[in-house]
This record gives C-alpha cells, sequence and structure tokens, in this order.
C-alpha cells in the first residue's frame, strides 16, 4: 500500500513538473475505462484488445478487466464473431437525457423540422448500431393524415432504406465488421441482394424504393456527413401520397437532398469543389 502511495504521489509530481494540467486525485481504472471509450468513440470501426493496448500505451493485461466491465455495463459491446470491441447505443441514450450533448439531433431536428412544413412530409434520421439501424430523431407530417417512425425505433439493416443506405457507405474497416455480423443473421442469396442494392445506391448516392413494411410509402433516404467526409446518419423521408399533398414526389427528392446537405455541412462537412 505504502509503494503504491509513493507511486501515485511520484507520478502527481511528474505531472506538476511537465506542465500538464493538475488534478487532486488519480484513479487509474477510471483513466483506462474513460481512454477506451473516447478511443472507441473517435475510432471509425471496432478494435481488438491488442489495438485498444496499443493506441492507449498500455499492456493488454492493464486494460483487459476494464474492458469485461465496460462490456458487461454495456457502455461497448463485444463481436464474438471477430473478438473485437466498439461503442454500444448506451452512450447516445445517456446523451439524451442530457440535451446539451445531442450534437447530432440538435443540428438535425431545426433542418428537419422545415423539411416537414415544406413538404408536408415525415421525416426520420437514423444511425448504424452493428446490424441495426436506430432512430435518433423523428419529425411528423403537418398534415391530417401520417405515418411517423417510433423515436429510438430500431429495424434491421438489410431491410431498411436508411440501413442499406448506411451499409453502401461504410468504410472497408466498418464493411468488413458489418458484413461479418450479416453473415450470422442472412443467408447467401439474402446477402447477394444486399450487395447489389449497396452497389446501386452508392453509385446513386442515395437510396429510393417502395418500403417493404408499408405497402404505399416511397422512401427517401440521404446521407448526413461528418467533418471528416463520414457517413454518420440516413435522413429519410417515407412519402405518403395523398389528396391534400402539397409537394410531389420529385420536388421532395430535391428537398430533402438539400436538407441532407443542409445538416452535414453544420456539422462540419464541406464539399470539395
Amino acid at each position: 500500500m505504502k509503494s503504491g502511495s509513493t507511486k501515485d504521489a511520484d507520478a502527481s509530481l511528474s505531472s506538476q513538473e511537465s506542465g500538464k494540467s493538475e488534478t487532486r486525485y488519480n484513479v487509474p481504472a477510471l483513466e483506462k475505462g474513460l481512454d477506451i471509450l473516447e478511443l472507441l468513440a473517435r475510432t471509425s470501426g471496432p478494435l481488438n484488445l491488442t489495438a485498444i493496448a496499443t493506441a492507449r500505451g498500455r499492456s493488454t493485461g492493464e486494460i483487459y478487466r476494464v474492458l469485461q466491465y465496460l462490456d458487461h455495463s454495456g457502455y461497448i459491446a463485444r463481436a464474438e464473431y471477430s473478438d473485437t470491441y466498439s461503442l454500444s447505443m448506451k452512450m447516445f441514450h445517456l446523451s439524451h437525457d442530457n440535451p446539451p450533448m445531442r450534437t447530432l439531433t440538435a443540428a438535425a431536428v431545426p433542418i428537419m423540422e422545415e423539411l416537414a412544413a415544406r413538404t408536408g412530409q415525415s421525416c426520420h434520421l437514423g444511425v448504424l448500431d452493428r446490424v441495426n439501424v436506430t432512430i435518433v430523431a423523428t419529425i411528423t407530417s403537418p398534415l391530417p393524415i401520417i405515418y411517423t417512425v417510433r423515436l429510438g425505433a430500431q429495424f434491421p439493416a438489410w431491410e431498411t432504406s436508411s440501413g442499406i443506405l448506411l451499409c453502401s457507405f461504410q468504410q472497408d474497416e466498418e464493411r468488413r465488421s458489418l458484413f461479418a455480423g450479416l453473415a450470422q443473421l442472412i443467408d447467401q442469396d439474402a446477402m447477394k441482394a444486399l450487395l447489389a442494392k449497396m452497389e446501386e445506391v452508392s453509385k446513386a448516392g442515395y437510396e429510393e424504393r417502395p418500403s417493404i413494411r408499408i405497402a404505399g410509402i416511397i422512401n427517401l433516404s440521404f446521407p448526413v456527413r461528418d467533418r471528416l467526409n463520414r457517413v454518420i446518419a440516413a435522413l429519410t423521408v417515407p412519402y405518403l401520397p395523398q389528396r391534400a399533398s402539397i409537394t410531389s414526389l420529385d420536388e421532395v427528392r430535391v428537398m430533402a437532398r438539400q436538407a441532407a446537405g443542409d445538416l452535414s455541412q453544420a456539422l462540419g462537412f464541406r464539399p470539395s469543389e
């Protein structure tokens, strides 16, 4: 115990001498846990134990138990097929308990509200959560007859326009992890059909097709990018044609594309010349 206290005191003194910000207490386990969460939040794909340890300059033995606890607590998720770790949606749900932290939805809601008002259509924002899509924001049509998706709802990515669009724009490492997960859930024929659709969507730059869940709905889904040009969300309008419609499908397509672009720029994305 005495040896540990001396080591902590030496570390504190070293920190002060090196000009780093002074902290009153050292909490090694908490520091390791926060380091892991920050690393996974800033990394595009999942990481295994060795990669996490290397990135944080620690041994695997130092962080193994911390990883197990974070996984058990639901803050991170371990993919059994690859033994890698990624952030779960728990951090997202916690952030929604604290409105100032809602960077994505705070930027999205006013743009989506304007889109719904101008088009007379509902719209929603989805993000990829492993092999599912989670709805993180939703705005209801102002018209008397509406179709909307519940906030927090989850759907298999391969069965939704939002999910297929998000799958289509995943980076290489993320795509490998995604396919490994999908291979556990869908057969080869379904995978081939998904790959063909993803190729089509990536070329077109957006997804449009009749809903496979609700007859009469045509889904229009556009990518939302961050400042690093990563597609982090899908803005989707489930177009419901009706007598009271104030805009055509063609007009809604243009407006939805513009709204996704406006949201991307609000998040720091700058389109190339």
